[in-house]
């Protein structure tokens, strides 16, 4: 088997004559934590959408697990694309009771996903009473049912406060050291730089930088050079 948990070739998609996503090859080392940045509309969340299988690509192919992409994969993935799909008049606890009951998951997994982002405590809360770090927390839970090895977010820090953004970095280094590797896109690098060690950079559609960052990588610096041709 690969060391990489998702590797694509060609990986395309267009919305129209526009390719959204043209000939990307991507590769996510396993036990990483890795990196899609790119400017507002480069691509990326169709990027996820394509791994996640919400959209099928116009071309080129997806390996993941060391296999070709087939959907019993997704039982092995969890996913937060755009916003949580929560119920604001249910509790937290029974917004992940539909989850469990629709996976056909014990409800064992209720409290275990709870306690993993903090919020047990607060099972009985009605989730319309919940802080939008609150909501991205519980809808992290979700994704952790079934224990996936691959969890992909999608711009994960929107609208989060300081406060919401620290302790999502705490959570996300925590998912390694559990056996799962972590994709998540951001268009904010501040927020990224002292999470990942991977980075792929999108734009235009087209993959123009990946490798392995070190924790003295000025993520910023890099970007710009990436996107203004310097690189890659």
């Amino acid at each position: 088997m690969s060391h990489f948990i998702v590797q694509t070739r060609g990986l395309t998609k267009c919305y129209g004559r526009q390719p959204s996503v043209n000939n990307i090859d991507l590769k996510v080392p396993a036990g990483s934590i890795y990196g899609l940045l790119g400017p507002n509309g480069a691509g990326k969340s169709t990027t996820l959408k394509l791994l996640t299988g919400l959209v099928r690509p116009d071309a080129g192919e997806i390996q993941i697990f060391g296999e070709p992409w087939q959907r019993r994969h997704l039982q092995r993935i969890g996913a937060l694309i755009e916003e949580p799909a929560l119920y604001g008049n249910l509790t937290a606890e029974e917004n992940l009771l539909i989850q469990t009951t629709i996976m056909g998951l014990p409800k064992t997994e209720i409290d275990r996903v709870l306690d993993v982002v903090n919020l047990r405590g607060t099972r009985h809360k009605l989730v319309s009473r919940f802080s939008t770090g609150m909501k991205q927390r519980l809808g992290i839970a979700a994704a952790l049912l079934g224990k996936p090895e691959l969890l992909i977010l999608d711009e994960p820090t929107n609208g989060l406060d300081p406060l919401g953004i620290q302790e999502f970095r705490r959570l996300v280094k925590s998912f390694p050291k559990m056996g799962i590797t972590v994709i998540l896109s951001s268009h904010v690098l501040t927020e990224l730089g002292q999470l990942v060690d991977h980075v792929g950079i999108i734009c235009d559609g087209r993959l123009r930088y990946q490798g392995a960052v070190e924790r003295d990588t000025n993520l910023e610096e890099l970007f710009m050079q990436v996107v203004r041709g310097q690189e890659g």
